[in-house]
């Protein structure tokens, strides 16, 4: 029998495959595949259990500049921790950093009609829900918040007003009939908002509250309707269910109705499937688009447009569709996240690492977050559309926590198979390389020999001990391994040794 030391990294991506006959559980909500079609009577709940997959976690690689050598770790994400609460009760659609009066966190709450807040403090209550807030600065550089609405109205604060107002002006196109679709994008000085039609509005320059009639430019190179509108540096996106079309504001067109002009060669073919799966990190924009051939993808713009999402990703957005699809964005240890919640799953993309990783959780708190950065503090907030706790969360680098709202999410990596399958490999012992921990943080190690199938507990090591260390781990012909953490503690894991045996 031949004895030999083993190391493999414990970094990596999520890497199901998309063929598995379990591509989805049995809360998917597919009862039958005939030559119609597919019969979906709900959303897809639950992921393939085979192959590589981080869950709540995600690869940090650290690059040894005088040794070239990279070292990549799994690191388990911080939790988001009860910040405040405005709204006891009420699920979160909306939140802002009001950057342009002194950060303060507005957010806004409610199913219904949806109640705005600084911090704790109600700005009022308007009509319909909250689909977004964004700033701009009117008339002598009054900072002002501006909220779109369900109901295709739209309301405004700033400090003067005091309380949520109603833009009222007879030509704001939810004034006058029509369809308000997305929340609002700023720039040079004009308010734009979408309509149903496929149609951009502006306000009067310098002013969210005046409007005019017949002010506004269609987007018509494809046939399609509008879904909303997004700034990203000095160029306005315009997104409908089968285009995205881009349009600049014209210095020359002093005295049109509208400021804004086509970019003729950079009109995309690819849609959006609703103004939630949109958000934006810095100048970059990210959506879930549709295409012609069916089938979605996540995309971003930036200076130019990429498909960041692979087929293990589209496999998933397929089966929970449009409607069940939201994006949302955020920053922590020094990285960039887009997360995208379809269904009860949240796929998480690392724009630095180019990697996707899943994200679960009692109840996701990460519909919609905003961040500041102030001094070297970096802090996230976050409402949530599945709980009615009327919480505002946070991701605070003085204080991580790694619990959710106070309940304990778990951190797994669960690998490829070894071993080739025609002889069995004997597991003599395992020892983790990892960061030791300054308080008891107990991990769990499983193991399955069936392609994933069953998985069995080995035992448990705990990371505030050097070298954690596991004895007489069994034999195999394949093995896939899982690593479990759900203490109150950062885990961060480097790579399995050990001495295996043939």
């Amino acid at each position: 029998m031949r004895t030999q030391p083993f190391r493999y990294s414990l970094g990596g991506s999520y890497n199901t495959r998309v063929s598995a006959t379990n591509v989805l559980s049995s809360s998917s909500g597919i009862v039958g595949i005939g030559v119609v079609g597919i019969m979906i009577v709900g959303l897809a709940g639950a992921t393939t259990t085979k192959d590589q997959r981080f869950v709540n976690c995600f690869a940090e690689k650290v690059l040894n500049p005088y040794t070239g050598k990279v070292t990549i770790y799994t690191v388990k994400r911080p939790g988001f921790a009860p910040s405040m609460t405005p709204q006891a009760g009420s699920i979160g659609t909306a939140i802002l950093i009001w950057t342009g009066s002194a950060s303060k966190i507005i957010s806004a709450f409610g199913t219904v009609n949806s109640t705005l807040y600084n911090s704790t403090a109600s700005l009022g209550t308007i009509t319909g829900k909250s689909t977004g807030l964004t700033e701009t600065f009117v008339g002598a550089n009054v900072a002002t918040v501006v909220s779109s609405s369900s109901d295709s109205t739209a309301w405004y604060y700033d400090v003067a007003t005091g309380t949520a107002t109603k833009i009222t002006d007879v030509d704001f196109p939810g004034n006058a009939g029509e369809t308000v679709v997305g929340t609002f994008a700023h720039m040079d000085g004009y308010a734009f908002i979408m309509d149903a039609k496929g149609r951009v509005w502006n306000s009067d320059l310098n002013s969210v509250t005046a409007w005019t009639a017949a002010s506004f430019v269609s987007a018509n190179s494809y046939p399609d309707a509008g879904v909303a509108v997004v700034r990203s540096g000095n160029k306005i996106l315009v997104m409908g269910t089968e285009s995205v079309q881009f349009f600049y504001t014209n210095p020359n067109g002093t005295g049109v109705l509208s400021p804004l002009s086509r970019i003729e060669t950079m009109t995309l073919k690819v849609g959006c499937v609703s103004a939630d799966a949109i958000t934006q990190l810095d100048n970059a924009v990210y959506w879930v688009g549709s295409s012609a051939q069916s089938g979605f993808s996540v995309y971003q713009y930036e200076s130019g447009v990429n498909r960041i999402s692979t087929p293990e990703i589209e496999a998933i957005l397929i089966i929970a569709g449009a409607g069940a699809t939201s994006l949302s964005s955020l920053k922590f240890y020094g990285r960039s996240f887009v997360m995208v919640t379809a269904g009860s799953v949240t796929f998480v993309y690392c724009v630095e690492e180019k990697a996707w990783y899943e994200w679960s959780s009692t109840t996701p708190l990460w519909f919609r977050c905003a961040g500041i950065s102030s001094g070297s503090s970096q802090v996230s907030y976050s409402v949530s559309n599945a709980s009615a706790s009327g919480k505002v969360y946070t991701i605070n680098p003085v204080s991580y926590v790694f619990q959710d709202d106070g309940t304990a999410y778990t951190a797994t990596v669960q690998t490829s198979q070894f071993g080739e399958g025609n002889k069995k490999t004997r597991w003599d012992y395992i020892q983790l390389i990892c960061d030791t921990q300054s308080s008891s943080s107990p991990l769990t190690i499983s193991k399955s020999d069936d392609d994933y199938g069953t998985f069995q507990t080995l035992g448990t090591v705990d990371l505030s001990q050097p070298l954690p260390r596991l004895n007489r781990c069994g034999a195999a012909y394949r093995r896939a391994w899982s690593f479990s953490h759900s203490a109150n503690t950062p885990m961060r894991l480097e790579a399995m040794t050990g001495q295996k045996s043939s």
